[in-house]
């Protein structure tokens, strides 16, 4: 169910005691709402990074906008902007999923299970769709943290947002807010002055990366999928956008009845609470090497170490499949689920016999942890 026109009630008292009230006879269901915005150029779905609900409605939402004429792309928060390159070569074939998630560091940089995102981008790439990675890079957030927006040189100063809007009132509080919530927050204006630059510099890039795409033709479309904080009371990315093109755009999210930040857009959905099936697991800590992917360690309870596995094995292939780099690993495990039984073969060091080949077989545990390589 969407809720139309909701938004400033909720934003008015940012409390999880807000009371909401649901109009059935102004309420619709997605496709209905879809229709409705068919003639939107742009629209932003928030998310909560680890929400696999907010994914699935992102991924209703894409489906929806794909069958709508005009030239659609998906813009996305979780790809920093100096990996187009890496996307472009993916979507078009020309890697795989593997290079992929390697050459764009997705798990150093982004971390987020990739099973919330992989089937938009699937979606996307087999709709021919392009994905516009939106994100401002680590190397230039870390450069403004350490010495503000002004103290940029060099590439870095290149690749900084073109313009930064510092007006925003309402933008500025909103931070305050979350500053405050975080163990390290204090009185430092100087801190939170840090603070404010670096989120700026996540929207402002964002923002101008989304205006150049629309900027291109008038037949141009884009679904952005970026955080709640980014598209919430449209302070974030949304105003910065229309600051530069003249689009207003609409924002979805779903609505989260205990949230005390982030809880506005100009339509609200309800909907079920969805979570990832359980990932099977080895309950192993990898290394990864020039040479391959090596056990450094087990958790407890791990079953392949029960099975036989030893620390300093190179896996060699998981199910058959040969296994390189760590996100090797990460791919061959995706669909895995507890009880799962897996076949895996090492490469074992000896002294006496040198490089051994070493199968094994084992169920998976569960019990997932972010530590959990796999």
């Amino acid at each position: 169910m969407v809720l139309s026109g909701v938004g400033a009630v909720a934003g008015d008292r940012q409390s999880s005691m807000a009371p909401i009230v649901v109009d059935r006879a102004e309420s619709a269901t997605l496709p209905e709402l879809m229709a409705k915005l068919s003639g939107e150029r742009l629209v932003f779905v928030g998310e909560t990074h680890t929400a696999y609900g907010d994914h699935l409605l992102q991924l209703d939402v894409l489906r929806e906008m794909a069958a709508q004429p005009g030239k659609l792309a998906v813009g996305v928060e979780w790809i920093q902007a100096r990996f187009q390159p890496v996307i472009d070569d993916y979507l078009a074939g020309r890697i795989d999923e593997s290079a992929f998630l390697r050459n764009t560091e997705y798990f150093d940089r982004w971390r987020f299970d990739y099973r919330l995102y992989r089937p938009i981008i699937e979606f996307a790439r087999a709709g021919n769709i392009p994905i516009v990675a939106l994100n401002a890079s680590r190397e230039l957030t870390d450069a403004v943290k350490d010495v503000g927006i002004g103290g940029l040189t060099g590439e870095l100063a290149e690749e900084a947002p073109d313009d930064y809007d510092f007006d925003n009132t309402d933008y500025e509080n909103q931070l305050k807010q979350m500053f405050a919530m975080h163990p390290a927050a204090s009185e430092d204006e100087e801190g939170f002055d840090r603070f404010l630059q670096v989120q700026l510099t996540w929207d402002e890039k964002m923002a101008e990366r989304v205006a150049e795409y629309l900027d291109a033709g008038d037949d141009h479309r884009m679904l952005v999928l970026a955080g709640k904080g980014h598209v919430s009371g449209r302070n974030g990315i949304p105003k910065r956008v229309t600051r530069r093109t003249g689009i207003r755009g609409v924002t979805i999210a779903t609505f989260n009845p205990s949230a005390r930040l982030f809880n506005t857009a100009d339509y609200m959905i309800l909907a079920n609470d969805e979570s990832l099936p359980p990932a099977g697991l080895m309950r192993v800590f990898l290394d990864e090497t020039e040479e391959g992917v090596f056990i450094r360690d087990f958790s407890p309870d791990s079953p392949a170490e029960k099975a036989g596995v030893k620390k300093n094995d190179r896996i060699a292939r998981i199910d058959g499949q040969p296994i390189r780099y760590f996100v090797d690993v990460k791919l061959q495990m995706l669909d895995k689920r507890p009880g799962d039984e897996i076949e895996v073969e090492m490469v074992r060091e000896s002294l006496i016999m040198g490089d051994q080949s070493v199968v094994t077989r084992f169920k998976l545990g569960g019990e997932q942890s972010r530590h959990h390589a796999g």
